[in-house]
């Protein structure tokens, strides 16, 4: 019987959260990526110091706001969300940045730092690319170098007429005393297998409310077991929907039989496919189940 061994919380890959809705898509030639809409706020980042016990009492007010921080924490953040939501998440790259900024119109000059949505979005859906916070960007300058990064955007302390997408700045990666914050990228395979993955643990949880299933990207568990995807029969296929007596089949668990013939060693391999029964009401919601699974394994080819 195929078992493996997970050490992947449940919780974390099921987990629907709004992060992972604040994200766009940016598309332009050879680039294409995730990005979110809003620099991370000082609440979401006391939320991951909470972990360390670091946690600051901060105001409704006060958590809306950027939070301000040197390269190596905003890298320590992503990588905690990183691990949160199995997608690799980083900065962007200084083109990147530029090809999401695209079409934003500068704001009116503050007095000091605004929430991280109180400026009009750009055409991409974007908030806050230019005048309240810069934000961190992987380009090192000059190339190659691993203390001296490019930062965009510029601050509220700049001049309107000095903002654009090229607006720049290098300094050091331990900067502390500038208004310097984030935002998450992600690479367009890594996110949207994230979200295939999520919302077919959602229509599980929907479908078979009963049963401990839970789809990860190349396995899912059943109760105690781990079924891969790789081990199915060419036949076979991880998720197949029934119509005709509204069956879930999920296949297959493998019972490994040996035979003895004097020194010859026979391997007999039969597939079990595990049958759930689903509301018959509920066939479409199965059918989407069947083809996200496909697209999650066909991820994994590509």
């Amino acid at each position: 019987m195929y078992l493996t061994t997970c050490f992947i919380s449940l919780n974390a890959m099921a987990q629907q959260d709004s992060l992972l809705n604040d994200f766009v898509e940016i598309k332009s030639g050879e680039h294409h990526f995730y990005i979110s809409k809003y620099a991370i706020t000082r609440e979401q980042y006391n939320d991951f110091l909470e972990l360390w016990g670091e946690h600051k009492n901060l105001t409704d007010e006060q958590g809306e706001l950027p939070v301000l921080v040197n390269k190596e924490d905003a890298e320590r953040y992503l990588e905690h969300i990183s691990d949160t939501y199995l997608t690799h998440f980083r900065l962007p790259s200084e083109t990147e940045w530029e090809l999401a900024a695209k079409g934003t119109t500068t704001p009116k000059k503050a007095k000091e730092i605004r929430c991280v949505d109180c400026t009009k979005p750009n055409e991409n859906g974007l908030y806050g690319m230019l005048g309240n916070v810069w934000e961190w960007t992987s380009t090192s300058e000059p190339k190659e170098n691993d203390r001296y990064f490019v930062i965009k955007g510029g601050d509220f302390q700049e001049r309107a007429k000095d903002l654009s997408p090229k607006t720049r700045f290098v300094v050091s990666k331990d900067m502390e005393d500038m208004n310097i914050g984030f935002r998450p990228v992600a690479n367009t395979h890594d996110f949207e297998t994230t979200l295939h993955i999520n919302r077919a643990n959602t229509i599980v949880k929907v479908l078979l409310p009963n049963e401990d299933i839970t789809i990860y990207e190349h396995d899912m568990q059943v109760e105690e077991f781990y079924m891969g995807y790789g081990d199915t029969p060419p036949e076979g296929f991880p998720i197949t929907v029934d119509e005709d007596t509204h069956q879930i089949v999920l296949c297959c668990l493998q019972n490994f039989e040996y035979e003895q013939e004097g020194a010859l060693e026979t391997e007999r391999i039969t597939y079990i496919g595990l049958p759930f029964g689903f509301d018959p009401s509920q066939l479409s919601l199965a059918k989407e189940l069947e083809q996200l699974v496909r697209q999650i394994m066909e991820n994994q080819n590509h």
